[in-house]
């Protein structure tokens, strides 16, 4: 027999629940759309100018500008931006998603006019200007990404499907805008100009801005770490050290030790093999890989989109098995193309390979993401989405010097069938069909009245 206070807990987790469904209900699904469409004209804008600027960062080495060493130099600070994830998600989930946009939106194109600034009464010095400048800029995207993630998990507690199609919105539109648009017109800006580099991302930062701050007023979000009291209140306690475990290892597909596995096959599989496929066409260096990136591109582009028409037909953990299938067939084929087709067509079955994972790839990123965004609330949520970013940025180190140890661009088999072996881990980790703890908590404590 459950105590006075188990009951007298039970019982208010149970108005809890019902105060959340009317708040949800509240939200019409006019005003959730609108909301969503803004944040992401906003999302786009801020993000073509975050790719000119990481295209003029290449940009100025090809012109002599900085030096060789400095692409190296801004990835290894990328990376630690993001393997920090675990403490930027400790310090945003306390404030509305929306609002922690618009004001690194701004920030942003404050700096940039700072900059410009400096750079005219100093002219002299635009190369540590524009050193300082990149640097302060990377730390805008590796923000960015988590509290996108925050909102989109807004969205996933008021309508599933809308979270699915931003999420959607957000992978295809990155793709499409960072390999077709930014970079490329980044690079080109950069060799004409700092100043002129500078300028474009400061307004496509004020523009991102307005429509980031309309899409707030639409629909305002409450900050994630408020779900711990509403959703959670029964259970609030601090987390052990065996809790925590098991969020990273034990939380199924959407868990952080599964992002780590598929992102080191990732990378193994992935630019080592492709500078491979560009060496093996027979074509000028620069055209070949160019093309190769371009392939890509365009199946980074339409994958997202799979995702939804999987997902009608499907349940999410379904589509994610297809997903997950279909990247072991394709790896499989391409393995067994490179090896056995001779010269003249290996390239195309590289090519062919490029293209389909990069499709199956994004579909399941889609995925992925939105089913960490359903599954959990709160603490939780925080834990496992800011630290399967930390152990993604760790695996990307990881395979990168991996793949130069063991000669990847020689022998690309050796990666592909790393790719293939973390997909047949992923898959053992979905069959298992392990659902969140978070969802039968939720029911048990939501009936005890």
């Amino acid at each position: 027999m459950p105590s006075r206070s188990t009951r007298t807990a039970r019982c208010r987790r149970g108005v809890t629940n019902r105060i959340v469904v009317v708040r949800v209900a509240d939200h019409s699904h006019a005003i959730i759309l609108r909301a969503r469409r803004w944040m992401t004209v906003g999302l786009v804008v801020s993000i073509i100018g975050t790719r000119i600027i990481e295209g003029g960062s290449n940009g100025t080495v090809a012109a002599g500008i900085l030096p060789v060493v400095w692409i190296a130099v801004l990835a290894t600070v990328g990376q630690a931006l993001t393997f920090a994830a675990p403490l930027f998600a400790r310090v945003f989930s306390r404030y509305n998603p929306a609002n922690v946009l618009i004001a690194s939106d701004a920030t942003e194109a404050l700096m940039s006019l700072l900059a410009l600034g400096a750079l005219l009464l100093y002219p002299s010095a635009a190369a540590p200007i524009l050193i300082a400048y990149l640097l302060v800029a990377s730390v805008f995207p590796a923000a960015s990404d988590i509290v996108e993630e925050f909102y989109a998990q807004q969205l996933a507690q008021l309508d599933s499907e809308h979270a699915l199609r931003f999420n959607t919105a957000i992978y295809s539109i990155m793709a499409f805008i960072g390999l077709v648009i930014g970079m490329p017109l980044g690079s080109v800006v950069a060799g004409y100009s700092i100043s002129w580099l500078i300028g474009v991302n400061m307004v496509l930062s004020a523009g991102g801005t307005v429509f980031r701050l309309v899409s707030a007023r639409t629909l305002v979000a409450k900050p994630v770490a408020d779900q711990d009291v509403e959703d959670f209140g029964a259970l609030g306690k601090k987390t052990t050290l065996r809790e925590f475990a098991a969020d990273l290892v034990r939380t199924g597909p959407a868990s952080p030790a599964v992002s780590f596995i598929t992102q080191l096959g990732a990378v193994m599989g992935g630019i080592y093999v492709y500078l491979w496929i560009a060496g093996s066409t027979g074509w000028p260096a620069t055209t070949a890989l160019g093309t190769v990136i371009a392939v890509f591109g365009v199946g980074a582009t339409i994958g997202p989109h799979a995702a939804p028409l999987l997902r009608r037909r499907l349940s999410i953990e379904n589509a994610l098995l297809v997903a997950y299938v279909s990247a072991v067939g394709i790896l499989t084929l391409a393995i067994l193309g490179i090896t056995f087709l001779p010269t003249p067509a290996n390239w195309i079955a590289g090519l062919t390979y490029v293209l389909l994972i990069a499709i199956t790839s994004r579909v399941r990123s889609v995925l992925t993401t939105t089913l960490r965004q359903q599954s959990f609330r709160g603490r939780r949520f925080s834990t496992v989405m800011s630290w399967s970013m930390a152990l993604t940025a760790l695996a990307d180190v990881m395979g990168n010097w991996t793949s130069v140890i063991l000669g990847v661009i020689l022998v690309p088999q050796i990666g592909l069938g790393v790719y293939l072996l973390a997909m047949l881990a992923a898959i053992a980790v979905l069959s298992r069909r392990r659902r969140p703890q978070v969802d039968s908590d939720d029911e048990r404590l939501g009936s005890g009245c």
